[in-house]
């Protein structure tokens, strides 16, 4: 079937659809789906808004209109993480769920699709970057129908999301690397697999063998031998496939060999290899090959996790999601605020207010935001980076205009340098009045005896905060904030965002904006279930 656009594809189903059909799910289902049904609802509202034609450049129409209708796959795909279920359960809930049926217009006796066709309309929307128009189209809507309102009061949180792979051991973790180099290269590269066969052992490196772990307590010495052993095998399939360059799938594998490598292992005193200790590794270092973008964080300074961080907004009001970011776990929080607030402006948004923790309350995201026209409320972090007992930062005096410094003793000076880096202008007051100033001991414990004081490019910002931060005004606001960890609760509990479904930060992100469109639906039906009932309400209690 050629056709030349989506209308002509959508005016033969019309036609065919105007014949009728004793198994029409509207036929059947429209006395028994409740008036204040979700699904109702849904179909009601979400399918005008999702329409074939949104998807026309997924899809090459030389070859006639997808088996699939697009659309209905992106409604099925939302109340998939609506009801949290797998792609197998999907397909199982759209040919048995008569509600779900309803929603997605399918007729009683249809089978819609296959499991693997949710999958192949994932892979389209990253391969065309559309992961996030769904989400967009759905929020613009609601900012078009004032359930948004454009300047509100947002709150910002971010929540950790666990990856979708076990814990490896060292050991595990270098022969995962291998495994990924040699399961291409004995289809494509059989003379360099030959050689590597001849020096290590394969039959190490089948998926059972290296998943297996043995129970109970390690033996500490043999673990030491066998890592060397596996780190010996790794450097010689590296080795073997050095004078590989053009192919790219498995110079990127063996790329990652060399990296958890070079992060993770070092030679002792004997020259043997050994895993470098925990406080040395780099802070970005790669934790599995199976999901290279997957990465440490902390949830405290004493329980980490591997995985994700999804930073969300939410308007504190009407309680809509109005942006929501998949990051690498290892990710600072505040690093994605001016990010979030830059695409929600592309979407009409430019909040008042955005209200977070101490995370993103830095002088960088104040000033970048306040010139969007947004402010931030935060608590601002405490850092001195001296001994408790030296003179804070705050006891200087800080002249803008004249750029200058002037200590508690009296002291000015105007010497200084700019580090780039941090965007830090460093004032140094003069040794020979240092070394004469009575409570020396109490301002400095520098090597040299004078005092450094450190002024941020932003310094102005900061200060602003600081006494915005004393007022009345700051604690109403903050009391804000606390409700965004209940929608982090709801995203988490009841929509799979504990879990990581896929692999890389890509199909986390797209995770993410359909979580939180699912969400969003959620909480406008309620919003219009909500005023259906009240007039009813107001009836029943007059009579």
């Amino acid at each position: 079937m050629n056709l030349n656009s989506w209308k002509e594809a959508d005016e033969l189903i019309k036609t065919r659809e105007r014949q009728g059909s004793f198994y029409d799910a509207d036929y059947i289902c429209e006395q028994l789906i409740p008036k204040d049904s979700f699904y109702r609802k849904f179909r009601e509202i979400v399918a005008p808004l999702i329409k074939d034609e949104n998807f026309e450049e997924m899809y090459c129409m030389d070859n006639g209109r997808p088996a699939i209708s697009p659309s209905m796959l992106a409604m099925a795909t939302i109340l998939q993480f609506h009801k949290n279920l797998s792609d197998r359960e999907m397909e199982q809930a759209c040919m048995y769920d008569i509600q779900i049926k309803y929603a997605l217009g399918l007729a009683l006796d249809e089978r819609p699709f296959d499991h693997s066709s949710l999958g192949d309309f994932r892979k389209r929307l990253l391969e065309n970057g559309k992961e996030k128009e769904i989400f967009d189209r759905i929020l613009n809507h609601l900012v078009r129908e004032g359930l948004i309102e454009r300047n509100e009061i947002q709150r910002i949180d971010a929540t950790h999301v666990i990856a979708d792979i076990a814990i490896p051991t060292m050991v595990t973790l270098v022969k995962k690397g291998i495994f990924e180099i040699l399961k291409p290269l004995k289809g494509r590269y059989k003379e360099a697999y030959g050689r590597i066969e001849k020096e290590i052992n394969i039959e190490e490196y089948s998926r059972e063998k290296i998943n297996y772990e043995t129970a109970g307590r390690p033996d500490m010495e043999k673990k030491k031998k066998k890592l060397v052993e596996v780190v010996n095998e790794a450097r010689s399939v590296l080795n073997h496939t050095k004078n590989i360059r053009a192919d790219r799938d498995i110079r990127k594998k063996v790329d990652m060999l060399k990296r958890i490598l070079q992060e993770n292992i070092e030679k002792d005193t004997d020259g043997n290899h050994q895993e470098i200790d925990y406080k040395e590794k780099p802070r970005d270092i790669m934790v599995s090959p199976i999901d290279p973008d997957a990465r440490y964080g902390a949830k405290s300074d004493k329980k980490r996790f591997m995985g994700y961080k999804a930073n969300v907004t939410e308007t504190v009001e009407s309680r809509f999601i109005t942006n929501i970011k998949a990051m690498p776990g290892n990710r600072h929080d505040g690093k994605t605020a001016v990010e979030t607030v830059t695409e929600q402006i592309q979407n009409g948004l430019i909040p008042l207010k955005v209200i977070g923790d101490t995370a993103y309350g830095d002088g960088i995201n104040r000033k970048l935001l306040k010139e969007n026209g947004t402010e931030v409320v935060a608590p601002l972090r405490v850092v001195n980076g001296r001994s408790k007992n030296i003179y804070p930062k705050s006891m200087f005096k800080y002249d803008e205009k004249k750029q200058t410094i002037t200590c508690p003793q009296g002291v000015t000076t105007k010497e200084s340098y700019f580090d780039r880096q941090k965007e830090i202008k460093n004032f140094h007051f003069p040794m020979s009045k240092c070394n004469k100033c009575p409570v020396q001991r109490e301002c400095t414990n520098d090597k040299d005896g004078r005092r450094t004081v450190g002024i941020s490019s932003v310094n102005r910002e900061l200060r602003e905060a600081e006494r915005y931060n004393l007022t009345e005004q700051f604690k109403e606001d903050m009391k804000l904030r606390p409700p965004i960890e209940g929608k982090l609760s709801e995203l988490k509990r009841y929509h799979g965002l504990r879990r990581a479904r896929y692999r890389g930060l890509n199909k986390m992100g797209l995770q993410c904006y359909f979580t939180a469109v699912a969400v969003n639906v959620k909480r406008w039906i309620n919003i219009l279930l909500e005023r259906i009932k009240k007039p009813k309400l107001v009836e029943a209690m007059a009579g």
